[in-house]
């Protein structure tokens, strides 16, 4: 008797998935983005606090840019969290999407949200921390950011078309509200 070639089941059961759910195996992002707006805000600046704004590149071409300063070491018990709601009509209404950072220590948003999405971009534009194992602690100093761009990288293959508010506030000692909104359309091949 002849030898059959066998797939391993895990293989076909990623082939299957894949096609069915349209190809989200590949490494490319299936959308673009563009910064719409950003603002941050602080309850106390004796502690922390910052500006954002956007600087324009080109014809709807959009970067941010701004600085973040703390003036105390960042407190172990600090917690965060990171909401990511999405509108489809223009911004009037917006519902959660699935992609939130539910409220944690924010050393644990840095070694996780931050180290996998982050921190590759925040690397080409801006002074934000840069580490390979684990963040542990952050001292009392100023950030600054220069026409930043967030990789899609670390996001999903697909996005609906719509704009997507990120929120990312703070909670403890330290209370800091950032937001961005983003527009999401399809790439045109």
């Amino acid at each position: 008797m002849g030898s059959k070639l066998r797939m391993p089941p895990l293989l076909i059961l990623v082939m299957c998935c894949d096609s069915i759910m349209g190809g989200s195996i590949r490494s490319k992002q299936t959308w673009t983005y563009r910064i719409r707006s950003t603002r941050m805000a602080t309850n106390n600046e004796s502690l922390a606090g910052g500006e954002t704004h956007l600087e324009r590149e080109g014809r709807g071409e959009y970067t941010m840019s701004g600085y973040l300063y703390f003036n105390v070491d960042i407190p172990q018990d600090l917690e965060g969290e990171v909401n990511i709601y999405r509108s489809n009509d223009g911004g009037a209404t917006y519902k959660l999407e699935p992609y939130s950072v539910p409220r944690t220590v924010v050393y644990h948003t840095m070694n996780t949200f931050y180290k996998d999405i982050v921190m590759s971009s925040a690397a080409n534009c801006s002074n934000f921390p840069q580490f390979k194992d684990k963040i542990e602690l952050i001292r009392a100093q100023t950030f600054t950011y220069n026409k930043c761009l967030l990789s899609p990288d670390g996001f999903p293959t697909y996005l609906p078309d719509g704009i997507y508010k990120f929120e990312m506030q703070s909670f403890g000692m330290i209370e800091l509200f950032f937001e961005a909104l983003v527009e999401v359309t399809q790439k045109t091949f």
